[in-house]
């Protein structure tokens, strides 16, 4: 594996693009610090702050309808006639006017009995908490994103860092063939041959080096880094294990702690409190309210004026907004039932689906490395044999392709076994526990 990193850091410095005369150093990056970057630029986390923010807001407004409403008033009013006997008073009728009125006065209200209004304050409350677990399922969402585009980053570049090793090796065996051809034990299309080995791979070696390109500028757009700056991903791909939950205790696990049911969870907390406040609606309220202060015909000529109210207030007919809105509630409320029901599904799958995958692509690491190793062996035999004059370089340039495609399928295998361990970790609700992971023995 030490080749591999060597490589991998060495041709970093080679792909940056070759027009600048000065070249802005490298800034190395380790996974954990791409993971930072993205949570603190990413759109969707930063949307998901905005949106938790909002949800405070609209709770701190629904709770304001169950505490006392206290307010200053103070005006002035022109009155140019009043008929008294509306009032009711014994022994006072007739027109006055015109006159002055001034009051200043504290008013204050309350509402006693409003079982619809606490259930929507219930409600905002769940609403912000679904909110701040948001935040978490954006973040958790982003540090999957930003893995697996920073494996697949890793993947490409290791494989463009042997492709280093294949092209020296068909150099190699090209000044071999010469060597051969003057030594009249090779033909001229051995020779021929070499050189159309050797310009396939260089040809694949700028294959390659755009996917490197191209998998970089994925991960710097999503932790939002500039573009234009030049990288190097400090850690490397790891083959260790870690120690995985048995599957029935990994599905209880992620039914617990998956940040999607918990949002799921809240959602549907959320749309049957607010069924019970349409419920609700048809319901009484009784509110009380009074006011003290002074009154007069100008500011320098009051009295003290005081009074109090309680109302009840019972809706007999709105017109079917009652109706409707416990209908668009009740829909809401089943409609979150079937998502909730619908993610424990896809959560049991994730599980299952990841950790067979996990043991699927272990095996094929295991097995690739093995493909590696015989093919460098077949490599050897061929090229002792051909350099004993023993048949032409047909099996050589077969034995070279066979240990190219060796080491891009291990390099693949490996790519796959880290994004299937990133991938159990997000399907028991746990994306931050994965780390690119060495065995001991590497």
């Amino acid at each position: 594996m030490f080749w591999r990193y060597f490589l991998t850091i060495l041709f970093l410095f080679i792909i940056v693009p070759r027009s600048h005369a000065a070249q802005e150093a490298a800034t190395p990056l380790s996974l954990k610090q791409c993971i930072d970057l993205g949570l603190k630029n990413n759109v969707d986390v930063l949307l998901s702050r905005a949106v938790a923010k909002e949800a405070e807001g609209e709770h701190t407004v629904l709770n304001a309808d169950l505490l006392p409403q206290i307010d200053a008033v103070a005006s002035e009013q022109r009155t140019w006639w009043e008929n008294i006997a509306t009032f009711g008073f014994p022994g006072f009728s007739g027109v006055i006017g015109p006159f002055n009125t001034f009051g200043a006065n504290i008013m204050v209200s309350q509402r006693v009995l409003d079982l619809s209004a606490l259930a929507h304050a219930q409600a905002g409350q769940i609403k912000w908490k679904a909110s701040e677990l948001q935040i978490e399922l954006a973040s958790q969402q982003l540090v999957l994103a930003t893995g697996e585009a920073y494996i697949l980053a890793l993947g490409y570049q290791e494989e463009l860092a042997a492709s280093y090793e294949d092209i020296q090796l068909a150099e190699h065996f090209l000044v071999l063939s010469q060597h051969q051809l003057n030594a009249g034990l090779a033909s001229s299309l051995d020779v021929a041959r070499d050189r159309t080995q050797l310009a396939q791979q260089k040809a694949r070696q700028e294959e390659l080096r755009l996917n490197v390109v191209r998998s970089l500028l994925e991960l710097k757009r999503l932790i939002k880094i500039p573009l234009s700056q030049p990288i190097v991903l400090s850690d490397k791909l790891g083959n260790g294990d870690y120690s995985y939950l048995q599957t029935n205790d990994a599905i209880s696990h992620a039914l617990e702690y998956r940040m999607e049911e918990l949002v799921a969870h809240a959602d549907s907390d959320y749309s049957l409190e607010e069924l019970k406040a349409s419920r609700r609606s048809r319901l009484p309220t009784v509110s009380i309210s009074g006011e003290w202060g002074r009154m007069g015909l100008t500011p320098d000529n009051t009295t003290h004026d005081a009074n109090a109210m309680v109302s009840i207030s019972l809706p007999i007919w709105e017109g079917g907004r009652i109706s409707g809105e416990i209908k668009e509630k009740e829909g809401l409320n089943e409609e979150q039932k079937i998502k909730s029901d619908d993610l424990n599904w896809k959560v049991e799958e994730d599980v299952r689906l990841s950790l067979e995958t996990l043991a699927s692509t272990r095996a094929q690491v295991k097995a690739q490395q093995e493909v590696e190793d015989f093919a460098r062996q077949e490599l050897k035999l061929a090229q002792d044999r051909f350099s004993a004059g023993l048949g032409d370089n047909i099996q050589l340039v077969d034995a070279q392709d066979a240990l190219a495609d060796a080491r891009d399928k291990y390099v693949q295998s490996l790519a796959q076994y880290n994004q299937a361990q990133l991938n159990y970790f997000g399907a028991v609700g746990e994306p931050r526990q994965f780390d690119l992971k060495e065995s001991d023995e590497s």
